[in-house]
């Protein structure tokens, strides 16, 4: 548990930029500022999620206190462009574990607000404690729209008994101790403005609706507990979780904020890419999925995952890179058999793994050979749409244009292939494939490496050929089947330590490049403009260790261990726990972009469990 206390904690530039957020794998949501103050259309009390869709049920609440010396607020809430309610400034401290917790002292009185998000079942509680008298009035402000969406109308909420029905055909079930007074309250609430969607260049304005107020008289110290839950009457009896403060180290942090990404329903089991905007992406899953689940002893929720999404393979050989059906991408498969290979490194048997998939593996292999392979057993691609993870899109065109064979997509082809020459039970399998690996590493060298260079190619499509320094390259250094020489995979690493190695990750393009975009600020089309022309992914540190450790074995450990450490300090620089998607390229590399992502965590940890620090 980590607390803050109230000097930091009613800077507003420094809280309004932290962002709590917590998701469970019931489908459960919940996300805000360290004021409990939205600056996002993504942010809010209550979300649920329902078909690889989130719905945002309580933005915000007034929650109000009557005393002797007048009505005082507790919310932090900015209307119309200003920040019009300021409970901020009543703060005494924050604590966040398993439950938020804010202090709040007006007077004499003190209050102390709870907000917990069970992760095992459908429930969440808000719990609020008075040290003395009070009339407390709680009027939940409910929007009831998709997440990407603001609400422009009157919300239909409607409360009968202790049911709350929204129109997605969305129930809350509740219980409160004591028993609150409804009073009818039909407001709308105009103008509820979000700064960082203003910020970013989005519309920021929506209006939230107000059906009731909830009132309670305490006459002393006392308490009130209120429990939601989509599944049925919640119980009063549940204890929040008592916790006491500790520091945890970065691997332990880290430990806990992997299970932020889990998402189960009736047909499986997912990994949500980031919060609070991104949805189930396939690339993000496979990318993740050794770091969330076999880095932690989670070896049966890796077989669960996997195994659902093999119910979206296509007889083409393709999975979705978003769930469920956006089939754009043309490198989701190759990430997948990445993720085999990987859990082979962290030690599941190949034998197992061909047993349960080898079928599978060989229906994407001869997918891609009969769609993307030529003659020399390379895979080429078009640019559009973009075919990689490099996929920012402005005015339907890519801001990375990439065509032709993309070294990514190759180095990944050939460990495929190799792994299938190696894993398969049967000997004809694995000649044939073997034979056609040995035609892709014969055509490699030529196509992406030219001594005078001295690295890789980014792509080349004829006679046209990207010189441009990215992180592309590292793959070809970092799989347990290189397509290069133990020299040229050095000569990978020494130019992606000289132009891209941040301590927050690797850099997209070099700063030297014309091109680069060292801040990653503005309009969406200006973020989009650097999103993969300089700004740095902190999941590319995976597979730079990798490199480094094939390369150098113990004796890059103690660089690699200085990296690890350094990012306990970006924990709690944005989202709160957690790492984000993505740093600005220049210095001091600031968090940006979601700020919880699945695969920066992830493959952090899997740099954790190979440096055996976790």
């Amino acid at each position: 548990m980590r607390e803050v206390a109230r000097m930091p904690l009613i800077e507003p530039h420094w809280s309004l930029r932290r962002e709590l957020i917590r998701s469970t794998s019931w489908g459960g949501f919940a996300a805000t500022t360290l004021w409990g103050c939205p600056t996002r259309k993504y942010h809010s009390w209550l979300s649920l999620w329902r078909d690889f869709r989130r719905y945002e049920l309580l933005p915000q609440m007034q929650e109000e206190l009557h005393l002797r010396e007048g009505t005082f607020l507790l919310t932090t809430q900015y209307f119309h462009q200003k920040l019009v309610w300021e409970g901020y400034r009543h703060l005494q401290s924050f604590r966040a574990g398993a439950v938020w917790k804010w202090v709040y002292r007006i007077g004499d009185l003190s209050v102390e607000k709870s907000v917990y998000l069970s992760p095992t079942e459908p429930l969440w509680i808000f719990r609020y404690r008075f040290s003395a008298e009070v009339l407390f009035r709680w009027i939940p402000l409910w929007a009831a729209r998709l997440w990407h969406e603001l609400q422009t109308e009157k919300a239909q909420v409607e409360r009968q008994g202790h049911t709350i029905y929204f129109p997605q055909d969305i129930v809350l079930n509740f219980e409160s101790r004591p028993s609150p007074r409804f009073i009818p309250w039909p407001y709308v609430y105009e103008g509820v403005y979000y700064p960082e969607e203003a910020q970013r260049g989005y519309e920021a304005t929506e209006r939230l609706t107000a059906t009731e107020c909830w009132e309670w008289r305490l006459h002393g110290p006392g308490e009130v507990v209120i429990a939601l839950s989509p599944a049925g009457r919640p119980s009063l009896s549940y204890e929040l979780p008592g916790e006491r403060l500790f520091h945890q180290t970065l691997s332990q942090t880290l430990f806990t904020a992997a299970d932020e990404f889990f998402l189960r329903d009736a047909s499986g089991e997912y990994v949500i890419a980031g919060h609070p905007w991104f949805g189930v992406w396939g690339r993000d899953t496979f990318i993740s999925l050794p770091g969330l689940t076999l880095a932690r002893g989670e070896e049966e929720r890796f077989y669960r995952i996997t195994d659902t999404a093999l119910r979206y393979l296509t007889s083409e050989g393709k999975f979705p890179n978003a769930f469920p059906s956006d089939y754009s991408a043309e490198d989701t498969g190759l990430w997948w058999i990445w993720s085999i290979i990987q859990a082979h490194k962290l030690g599941l048997s190949a034998e197992v793994l061909w047993k349960r998939y080898g079928e599978a593996i060989l229906q994407v292999l001869v997918g891609y050979l009969q769609r993307l392979a030529r003659n020399d057993g390379l895979l080429y691609t078009e640019k559009f749409p973009p075919p990689s993870w490099m996929d920012a899109v402005v005015d339907q065109k890519p801001v990375v244009e990439r065509r032709g064979a993309l070294i990514e997509l190759n180095a990944l082809w050939y460990a495929a292939l190799r792994f299938v020459a190696d894993a398969a039970s049967q000997e004809g399998v694995r000649w044939r494939w073997g034979l056609l690996a040995r035609k892709v590493l014969e055509s490699f060298k030529p196509t992406f490496w030219e001594k005078s260079q001295g690295y890789l190619a980014d792509w080349r499509e004829g006679s046209e050929v990207s010189w441009q320094i990215r992180p592309n390259q590292i793959f070809a250094a970092s799989l347990p089947y290189r397509p290069i020489s133990e020299k040229i995979a050095e000569l990978i690493v020494d130019t992606i330590e000289k132009h891209l190695l941040t301590p927050r990750g690797l850099r997209t393009l070099s700063p030297a490049d014309p091109a680069y975009r060292g801040r990653y600020e503005g309009t969406s089309v200006e973020r989009d403009l650097a999103y993969h022309n300089g700004t740095a992914w902190l999941w590319l540190l995976g597979s730079y260790a990798d490199a480094k450790y094939a390369l150098w074995g113990d004796a890059a450990k103690p660089s690699l261990i200085r990296l690890f450490n350094g990012l306990e300090e970006a924990l709690y620089a944005y989202g709160w726990g957690t790492l984000s998607e993505i740093y600005t390229g220049d210095a001091p590399h600031v968090p940006c972009g979601s700020p919880a992502q699945a695969w920066s965590v992830a493959e952090i940890l899997r740099l954790a469990f190979i440096l055996k620090v976790l």
